[in-house]
């Protein structure tokens, strides 16, 4: 009996060590972020220099203590914040201009103001940058663009950046879309990337930088996160999800922006002035089951559609305005299943696909958006008749796969 009483006791012991419990497990898949490593590795090695932080309301550590609260209380000196789209606090009104403030009595210059570029007398006061932005992994959404004019200040002002590296919640290995074209540059499109790229902040960085894209003598350093692996949606990530704007609520959103972002520029909601913006589509002369049995299954790997019905309302601080306001609208909701096999432009192209050929008089056109959003004059092209679908696809996956091997040489996580 004790022979048999010890053997289950090992055996108890050594199940224990291979499952400490799940509480450790979740520890051990959490992504440590690269602010976290950043109150290890650069607080130590820059003791004494003058910082300018790049941050809103994102920039927190796991414990939701803010970074530059954590500065301030281990005795770094913050001379400036500088702040995106939306604020500091992440509350206006995208497209909406944000006025500078203080914070502690440090002066916050808005980057989405009177200017979108650190200017000299904004920075004279710093010795280096320190960049801590959560994005989307979308070209359109403004705050890599404002990384790269932080990227351009600090070369002209000889000043190093730190970027504490962040998760791409559009995941790190799906790229989709066009690259953008010179021609459709602008604040949304400030790179020639794909819509949907799969970087890191600081992957994107590196390669801006090895691309010249911005000046090559940049001093850039990216304190990488550790456990982030390229497969990784949030979900996988073990962190709480922070809204990184008004109109992205969630992770999910987050994933189906990239595609369902380019509809407003068609006239069309997209779920602004509802609960679910950018996973819901839809117009009062929609008919939701014609839309999707014309769909098909075409793109829809990893979603589920809904047909709904809802009314668009302004929210005050999200959409002034939206949409068809106050007026019902018939549509599809999304909801997404496997994010690993959802490819949202292309979804979203095969839903103008199938729009165009049962309401194309009832679509609107806003071409000099909707090239701005896609980068390229392709898609009003398609809308216009100028080019096949096919062509237009065709086209654009030659562009995905160049894209895909140019950006090899600078991921840092596998």
């Amino acid at each position: 009996m004790c022979n048999v009483l010890c053997l289950i006791g090992l055996a108890f012991l050594f199940v224990a060590e291979l499952h400490p419990g799940s509480q450790s497990l979740q520890e051990q898949k959490r992504v440590v972020l690269g602010n976290e490593r950043a109150l290890e590795i650069l607080l130590k090695k820059k003791g004494g220099q003058r910082l300018g932080l790049v941050i809103n309301h994102t920039s927190l550590l796991p414990d939701k203590t803010s970074l530059i609260t954590a500065f301030l209380d281990r005795g770094i000196d913050v001379q400036a914040i500088f702040s995106p789209e939306h604020g500091f606090t992440g509350s206006q009104e995208g497209g909406r201009e944000v006025e500078d403030g203080r914070f502690a009595n440090i002066p916050v210059f808005s980057l989405y103001g009177k200017t979108k570029k650190p200017t000299p007398d904004q920075i004279h006061n710093i010795d280096a940058f320190v960049y801590d932005i959560q994005d989307v992994g979308t070209r359109f959404y403004t705050y890599i663009t404002t990384l790269k004019y932080v990227l351009e200040a600090a070369a002209e002002a000889r000043k190093p950046v730190y970027i504490l590296d962040r998760p791409n919640p559009a995941g790190g290995i799906l790229v989709e879309g066009p690259i953008l074209k010179e021609a459709f540059t602008s604040f949304i499109g400030a790179c020639p990337i794909p819509i949907r790229y799969g970087l890191t902040p600081g992957e994107l960085a590196l390669m801006m930088q090895g691309e010249g894209w911005i000046p090559q003598d940049v001093d850039i350093h990216v304190i990488k996160m550790e456990n982030w692996q390229r497969f990784y949606y949030w979900e996988d990530t073990g962190l709480p999800w922070i809204p990184t704007s008004p109109n992205i609520p969630t992770a999910e959103t987050a994933i189906a922006y990239p595609g369902t972002g380019l509809l407003g520029a068609l006239f069309i909601n997209q779920g602004l002035g509802t609960p679910h913006p950018f996973l819901l589509i839809g117009t009062p002369w929609l008919d939701p089951d014609v839309l999707m049995r014309t769909l098909g299954t075409e793109r829809s790997a990893g979603i589920k559609l809904e047909a709904v019905t809802y009314t668009p309302v302004s929210i005050p601080g999200k959409v002034l305005h939206p949409a068809y306001e106050n007026r019902l609208c018939k549509g599809i909701r999304i909801r997404i299943l496997d994010p690993k096999k959802f490819q949202s432009v292309h979804f979203t192209l095969a839903l103008i696909k199938a729009l165009k050929e049962k309401y194309g008089a009832d679509i609107t056109v806003k071409s000099d958006s909707l090239n701005l959003l896609f980068g390229d004059d392709l898609l009003v092209r398609y809308l216009k008749e100028g080019i096949r679908y096919d062509q237009m696809i065709s086209k654009i996956l030659e562009e995905e796969r160049s894209f895909n091997e140019k950006r090899q040489k600078y991921l840092l996580y596998e």
